[in-house]
């Protein structure tokens, strides 16, 4: 049995995620910041851990000990709240961790490499992918397409990569269950994808699936096909640090 952290384990991805570790027998823990709601809204064997990613010592408690971090964290939509939320768990979880080699699993965004309305959300997500790219950690990063868009009956679990943006929609239990998947398949390991739900049959071969993918190629910091149209010399000082911090030049 593994131990593994959610981190924004109540909200819509999260519950789900927590929910799906526990069929294969793993130990879902969950940081949150209001443990008797967490409590009402997961299922018996979901641990809830009070706490906050802005609080090293509740993150420490936290992390002590795991196997995987699945992080599916994010800041409300107009709060202005993404480098706080958004970017600074990538950093605050990497600092705990200090080195330790524990597979992470991040969920941000498709878009984060284009333009458009939602730039200053999804530059952060972009952010904070480069740290954990550049951190030597085991991770996996999974790029959600469209919420609540399709027709919610589409069977097969569409992977991308490159930032595809026109591939549409995604059921969220189809996202859930790719960010399990991650950190249990040893292939998933140093990839970026984006995920799509369309018919088709249901995966049966994850491995496969993972394997057949481009890995991300250090010392880039950005995932495999994404466009390099975010220079570091025009970065926050914050996020040089950080990637300074971590090696990266």
């Amino acid at each position: 049995m593994s131990t593994v952290v959610v981190v924004g384990g109540t909200g819509s991805i999260g519950r789900l995620v927590a929910t799906r570790l526990l069929e294969p027998g793993d130990q879902p823990r969950v940081l949150t910041r209001n443990p008797d709601r967490a409590r009402r809204a997961l299922p018996d064997g979901v641990e809830v851990v009070a706490g906050d990613i802005a609080d090293a010592a509740t993150l420490t408690v936290a992390l002590d000990g795991v196997e995987a971090v699945v992080l599916t964290h994010g800041a409300p939509y107009g709060s202005g709240d993404y480098e706080t939320v958004d970017y600074g768990a990538v950093p605050a979880v990497l600092d705990v961790l200090d080195g330790r080699q524990v597979r992470v699993a991040l969920m941000t965004s498709i878009g984060v490499t284009t333009s458009g309305s939602s730039r200053d959300l999804l530059t952060w997500k972009r952010r904070g992918e480069r740290l954990l790219r550049a951190s030597g950690l085991p991770y996996t990063i999974v790029r959600p397409g469209w919420f609540d868009a399709g027709s919610g009956d589409e069977d097969h679990i569409d992977i991308k990569q490159g930032d595809q943006v026109d591939y549409g929609s995604v059921r969220r239990e189809h996202v859930a269950e790719v960010l399990v998947q991650a950190i249990h398949t040893g292939e998933a390991v140093g990839r970026t994808v984006e995920v799509f739900s369309s018919s088709g049959p249901v995966i049966d071969d994850w491995s496969a699936v993972f394997g057949a993918l481009d890995a991300d190629s250090p010392p880039s910091i950005d995932g495999a096909h994404d466009q390099a149209n975010l220079p570091l010399n025009g970065e926050p000082a914050r996020v040089r640090s950080d990637l300074q911090k971590w090696h990266v030049q």
